[in-house]
């Protein structure tokens, strides 16, 4: 049975509260996710609207906490609260037990290690309340801080899929990381 009131639980780390994006967060979501350079290596296109914003929060976020996913979770900061980013997981295949992670951030936060600590804290949170083996992520190659992010947390490279993508008019080739439950340290 779906629960239509289910959230995923808010989680802490020293310096962020993940929690579950509420319809309020439209106005605050705009200005991140409007901008080229957050969008740049995404597979959605900025927002050019507060509607693409409450779309994205009713079709996207809402329709996933639904079926009982952790994605998106808002990244925001502990000490004010400020909206800064996403993080999430969604089933890549619940029969292999298997989810793909991904995150991204605003702008103005990139380069203090604010994805790393939130995407520790959901990986924790996964492998503790998911039945899941393999947590596996992908960036296109050009995103080498993405690269970054995904190997200090742990996940190792596996490899790139050669023009794996066709997006916004081209090939992109994908880099592939995981990590398994039992490689998992946290």
């Amino acid at each position: 049975m779906i629960d239509s009131t289910w959230r995923p639980p808010v989680l802490e780390t020293p310096r962020l509260k993940l929690r579950p994006f509420e319809d309020a967060d439209a106005e605050a979501l705009f200005p991140i996710a409007s901008n080229p350079n957050v969008t740049r290596y995404t597979l959605w296109d900025a927002h050019r609207s507060l509607d693409d914003c409450h779309t994205f929060l009713r079709d996207y976020a809402a329709a996933n906490y639904l079926v009982g996913v952790p994605d998106p979770y808002a990244i925001a900061l502990k000490d004010v609260g400020d909206l800064i980013g996403a993080v999430g997981a969604h089933w890549a295949t619940e029969k292999n037990k298997c989810l793909e992670f991904g995150f991204w951030l605003a702008e103005p936060f990139w380069g203090r290690g604010l994805a790393v600590e939130a995407g520790r804290g959901l990986l924790q949170h996964l492998f503790a309340a998911y039945d899941v083996e393999r947590v596996q992520a992908h960036c296109m190659a050009e995103n080498v801080p993405s690269a970054r992010v995904l190997e200090k947390l742990g996940l190792a490279y596996e490899g790139t899929h050669r023009s794996a993508l066709f997006h916004r008019g081209r090939f992109w080739d994908l880099r592939m990381y995981a990590t398994l439950r039992a490689e998992w340290n946290g």
